[in-house]
C-alpha cells in the first residue's frame, strides 16, 4: 500500500485507507453509501440540508474536502470493525456480537469494548491485539466510558508513555512561533498548497521548531533536495522529502494516533465546551497545546479532520486562541472555531525542557 498516493489530493489530513472493497450492490453509483456508517452520514446530511451553515469564509477546512475525509474515514472504521466483529464472533461463539460490533448505538459499542478488554490479555499475536485495541481507541473517549478509557491509558507502550510531561507551560515558545508564523512557509519543510493545505505539517513545525521538540519515532520529515518544495503528487513528495508512511507529521489522524498516548487529553463535546469553557480554561492547558477537531456521526462517533495549536489566551472571555493552516488563522477563538464541529480533544503536548 502506498499511503502517500492516497494522502495526495486531500486537505489537511488524509487518513489511512487503501483500496476498500465495496459492500453495496453491484452497479450502484459510487455516490451512494456502501455501508451503514456512511449511510448514517448521508441520512444526517439530508436532515440538515435545510439548516443554515456557517459562512464560507469561516470554514477551517474546505467543506468538500472535509466530506471526503469523513467518508474515507467512515469506510476505514467500517472495514476495521468488520475484522473485530469476525474475531469476536469466533472467540465467543456468539453471532449476536456481530451486529453489536457493527452497531452505531453507543451502548452496543461499549458492550463490545468490554468484551474486548476481557479477552485482550489472552490474545497472543501483537497484530491481533492492535486491531482490537484500535477499536477501543476509535470509540472509548467519545463514548465517555471510563473503563475503556482507563484500559487505553494502561495499555500504551512504554515508548508512548515514558516521556509524558504535564508542564505544558514550556510549549509557550511553540505557541508564540505559531502566532508569528501563521502565514509563513519555511523552505525547510514541504508546502502542501496543491494538496489543499498543511495544517498537520504546520502544527508539527510549531512543536518542533518553536517548541524545540526533537523529531523521533515516526514523527519526522527530512528534506532530501530542493526540487519539489511544493509537491504536486506522492512521487514528488518522495523525491524531495523523507517521511514515514503513513506520517504523523502531515496527517491529522496519524498525528492524533502518535501524540494522544504521549499527552494528557481533554476530550469534550461541542456543547460541553461552549457551556463550560471558563472551567476548561482553568485546567493545565497552555500555549503550544493542540486542539483536534472532530466531525460527528450518530450523535457520538467522531472523526478527526483538523488540527490547530493554541497561540494566545482570551483572558476576558476565558477562551483559547488558535493558529493554524488550511484557511490561515493567527488567533482564532476556540469558541468560534468549534462552531461546525461536534467534538474536540485538547492535547497537552509534552515538550522537551
Amino acid at each position: 500500500m502506498n499511503w502517500r498516493n492516497f494522502l495526495f489530493g486531500l486537505l489537511c489530513s488524509i487518513l489511512i485507507l487503501s483500496s476498500v472493497p465495496a459492500y453495496g450492490q453491484e452497479g450502484v453509483s459510487e455516490k451512494k453509501p456502501q455501508n451503514k456508517y456512511t449511510e448514517q452520514y448521508f441520512k444526517e446530511k439530508k436532515e440538515k440540508k435545510n439548516e443554515s451553515n456557517s459562512e464560507e469564509n469561516n470554514n477551517l477546512v474546505d467543506p468538500q474536502v472535509e466530506e471526503q475525509i469523513i467518508l474515507e474515514t467512515l469506510s476505514y472504521y467500517y472495514e476495521e470493525d468488520l475484522k473485530v466483529a469476525s474475531a469476536l464472533v469466533q472467540f465467543y461463539n456468539d453471532s449476536d456480537l456481530y451486529e453489536k460490533t457493527m452497531s452505531l448505538i453507543k451502548e452496543d459499542k461499549v458492550e463490545v469494548m468490554h468484551k474486548i478488554m476481557d479477552i485482550y490479555s489472552s490474545v497472543k499475536d501483537p497484530s491481533d491485539q492492535e486491531v482490537l485495541r484500535d477499536y477501543i481507541e476509535r470509540y472509548a473517549r467519545s463514548s465517555g466510558d471510563k473503563k475503556a478509557i482507563n484500559f487505553l491509558d494502561k495499555n500504551t507502550t512504554q515508548s508512548e508513555s515514558e516521556s509524558v510531561n504535564i508542564q505544558a507551560v514550556y510549549g509557550t515558545a511553540a505557541g508564540d512561533w505559531a502566532y508569528n508564523n501563521y502565514n509563513k512557509y519555511s523552505l525547510d519543510y514541504p508546502k502542501f498548497s496543491v494538496w489543499g493545505s498543511d495544517c498537520a505539517n504546520f502544527v508539527s513545525q510549531a512543536i518542533h521548531v518553536g517548541g524545540s521538540n526533537a523529531m523521533e519515532g515516526t514523527w519526522y520529515i527530512i528534506k532530501k533536495n530542493s526540487v519539489y518544495w511544493e509537491p504536486e503528487n506522492a512521487d514528488q513528495l518522495n523525491y524531495s522529502w523523507d517521511l514515514s508512511d503513513p506520517s504523523p507529521w502531515i496527517s491529522v489522524s496519524q498525528f492524533r494516533k502518535y501524540w494522544v498516548p504521549k499527552s494528557t487529553v481533554h476530550s469534550m463535546s461541542h456543547d460541553y465546551y461552549v457551556e463550560n469553557h471558563k472551567s476548561v480554561y482553568g485546567r493545565s492547558i497552555y500555549k503550544g497545546d493542540v486542539v483536534v477537531f472532530h466531525k460527528g456521526v450518530a450523535g457520538w462517533v467522531t472523526i478527526p479532520t483538523h488540527l490547530m495549536i493554541i497561540s494566545a489566551y482570551d483572558t476576558v472571555d476565558k477562551d483559547f486562541k488558535l493558529a493554524g493552516h488550511s484557511n490561515e488563522r493567527q488567533a482564532l477563538p476556540l469558541l468560534t472555531a468549534i462552531y461546525d464541529y461536534s467534538y474536540i480533544e485538547i492535547l497537552e503536548i509534552p515538550y522537551d525542557l
